[in-house]
């Protein structure tokens, strides 16, 4: 049992993992959720997404306007996640137990600490670039350096995490800014290289930019509890709603923006000399601010993956956990001096793939379920696991990215990519089938008690 209390403590480190956090340990207020988020997110990474759209082969127009609507689309499910942290208590995989049984929390958390180490790994392959194009270090000197400062975050934990998520915010936003204001100094001959492309549209390469768009901002819907379980249980849902969704919403359609303006520049180099050749006198500024930018980001990846580490039942205390993340994250990029980025990150991409099934059903059970006495603990999860399933069987033929294609998203969509709206669609509709076809066995035979 803990005795220590940690309340609002924010330079001790966390004690709790993945249980449910006691009432007398809850504080925050709602608005932490939009400066989670925005820091989360303000970083290079969200920037080059930007870029897809333009690579793609869309106008600028185009490509702009799958922003708009892939983020609006993304944040809402982040947002819907994001809001139910108070009242779980808990992070969102361990408490979808009620749905998926041990066995798929089990298997739910290995695919969530696999995606927080991987993605860990690819952002951490970006901040060594830059910070070798600044100190004279070597790969691996610069990868230990990066890895500790941002272990030490992860392993004060949930306080620390938002204090710096912070004030993070407001001093990587300035740098921001000037990247905004170098950019518009540069609208003229970005508006001149997007002008011979003005009016062109690819219905496929559109659809597919907005897939994309939307399946970033959904790669956070795993882990958005775990920013959110220690707020007072009648923290509104609302207010939660509202704060994640404008946090993740302005800065993901802001900086993704500034990336689709950047990228019609034309410049094909690696992506630090890209920094570098925009940049111009300002360099090391902007070198600085992806360094710092990424911080935040992979703490989150490393606080995250830990507790998915505690969800799969390892005996570890908390920051041991993290401990474990970094380590593997910083492993897996060791080797190569990151070459092993580019095919990483296709990797991640198709593993994400199961994030929207999952979500269908655990908002499914929270938000329609959740409250129904007929409604009980599914011991070993079939419905839930089925439903999931299904989701995700019936979406292959719809995918579409550098490792796999879909033979329709292939042949018939011309490279769109439906496949996570379609497998979101199906698990919810399986799921509410299979809950209310059992629901109405238990009304036929009320004496007989509901088992999997």
């Amino acid at each position: 049992m803990i005795e220590t209390a940690y309340q609002e403590k924010v330079l001790e480190v966390e004690p709790y993992g993945v249980e449910t956090i006691p009432k007398e340990e809850r504080h925050g207020r709602p608005r932490q959720m939009f400066t989670i988020w925005f820091a989360i997110n303000l970083n290079v990474v969200t920037w080059f997404t930007g870029f897809l759209g333009i690579e793609f082969g869309l106008s600028l127009k185009y490509a702009i306007l799958a922003i708009i609507i892939g983020n609006i689309a993304g944040a809402a499910f982040l947002a819907l996640s994001s809001s139910i942290g108070a009242e779980l208590g808990r992070p969102l995989i361990p408490a979808s137990k009620r749905a998926f049984g041990r066995t798929g929390v089990f298997g739910l958390s290995f695919l969530n600490l696999v995606n927080n180490i991987g993605w860990l790994g690819v952002n951490l392959v970006l901040a060594v670039m830059a910070l070798q194009k600044i100190l004279p270090l070597s790969y691996h000197s610069s990868l230990l350096l990066i890895t500790a400062v941002t272990l030490l975050v992860a392993v004060y934990g949930y306080n620390f995490i938002h204090a710096f998520a912070h004030w993070m915010s407001l001093i990587i936003g300035v740098l921001f800014i000037f990247m905004s204001v170098i950019t518009v100094q540069n609208l003229p001959e970005i508006m001149s290289h997007a002008a011979p492309a003005a009016g062109g549209f690819n219905l496929g390469m559109f659809i597919l930019t907005i897939a994309v768009v939307f399946s970033y901002q959904i790669s956070y819907c795993p882990i958005s509890t775990d920013y959110a379980r220690y707020l007072p249980e009648n923290t509104p849902k609302k207010k939660l709603w509202l704060f994640s969704f404008w946090g993740a919403l302005t800065v993901c359609i802001w900086l993704e923006i500034l990336g689709a303006l950047t990228a019609t520049l034309g410049m094909h180099s690696g992506p630090m000399d890209f920094f570098a050749t925009l940049m111009g006198v300002f360099t090391i500024p902007a070198l600085i601010t992806v360094i710092l930018s990424i911080l935040p980001v992979n703490a989150m990846a490393m606080y995250s993956g830990g507790l998915a580490a505690l969800a799969m039942g390892l005996p570890l205390k908390r920051w041991a956990s993290a401990l474990l993340t970094a380590g593997l994250g910083a492993l897996i990029i060791s080797f190569g001096s990151g070459e092993l980025a580019h095919t990483y990150t296709n990797f991640l991409l198709l593993l994400s793939y199961w994030i929207a099934p999952w979500l269908g059903v655990v908002l499914s059970d929270f938000y329609y379920h959740r409250a129904n006495p007929l409604r009980k603990d599914e011991p070993k999860g079939w419905i839930g696991i089925i439903s999931f399933l299904c989701g995700v069987s019936i979406s292959i033929p719809f995918m579409s990215s550098v490792l796999y294609a879909g033979p329709i998203a292939r042949n018939y969509l011309g490279g769109a990519d439906i496949s996570y709206f379609l497998s979101l669609l199906v698990s919810v509709l399986v799921y509410q089938a299979a809950v209310r076809t059992k629901q109405a066995s238990h009304a036929a035979r009320p004496s007989a008690a509901i088992r999997d």
